[in-house]
């Protein structure tokens, strides 16, 4: 059976207690596609944003991580949008990047320590974003400023991670920068870990289907 065809509730997702801090009254929960096996990278280009699906039970994100390629030095920024999915229309499931659930933080990170090695990237959010309900979801990553720099995230092709996969946007010359069209995918996975929050009265920022609204920067 083809793995993108798996029922995302059946996928047992790696859990573990996080290495970050958190809120006192958040139980922490580490899910994701780890950097054991990258072989791969894809990266970013006139505002070009590099995609990956994702399937969750839990709806508090408080922490999306990704890592850039070694030695990929840039002294740029970027940002990260997190956005619904439709599930029904598209196989694979297609990001709807005209309802954005969060833009934003835009991360600073020159290089990694020591040089040559993935270079980390922690989207921290604080407080954690509300997902409207468990399910399917998508994030991207795009160059601050749609600038033609070159932010290259590893990857592992063909794909590990069965509930989701690789997704990209097309490019955009105009400004003010915005998110544009998911336009293609591809059998591989974006190295991520995502760090979900447990508990019920640490304050979120919250979205609903009924609020989505495009966010223009």
């Amino acid at each position: 059976m083809n793995r993108r065809h798996l029922v995302p509730a059946l996928i047992v997702l790696f859990m573990a207690t996080a290495p970050h801090p958190v809120a006192a009254d958040c139980t922490p929960a580490i899910a994701g596609n780890d950097t054991s096996g990258w072989n791969s990278s894809r990266r970013t280009f006139l505002g070009k944003a590099l995609g990956q699906t994702f399937f969750t039970v839990d709806t508090l994100i408080s922490r999306i991580t990704v890592w850039r390629y070694p030695n990929n030095v840039h002294y740029g920024g970027d940002r990260l949008f997190v956005t619904p999915v439709d599930t029904v229309d598209y196989a694979p499931p297609k990001p709807i990047t005209q309802s954005i659930l969060l833009s934003g933080p835009v991360v600073f990170v020159i290089d990694s320590n020591p040089p040559g090695l993935p270079i980390r990237m922690d989207f921290l959010l604080d407080p954690p974003l509300a997902l409207p309900h468990p399910g399917m979801y998508a994030f991207f990553v795009q160059r601050e400023g749609c600038d033609a720099g070159e932010t290259a995230i590893i990857a592992d092709e063909p794909g590990r991670y069965a509930p989701g996969n690789y997704w990209r946007t097309g490019q955009t010359s105009f400004l003010p920068c915005y998110l544009p069209s998911a336009d293609v995918w591809e059998d591989l996975d974006l190295c991520f870990e995502m760090e979900f929050c447990r508990g019920v009265s640490t304050p979120v920022h919250g979205a609903s289907w009924g609020q989505l609204k495009v966010i223009y920067r």
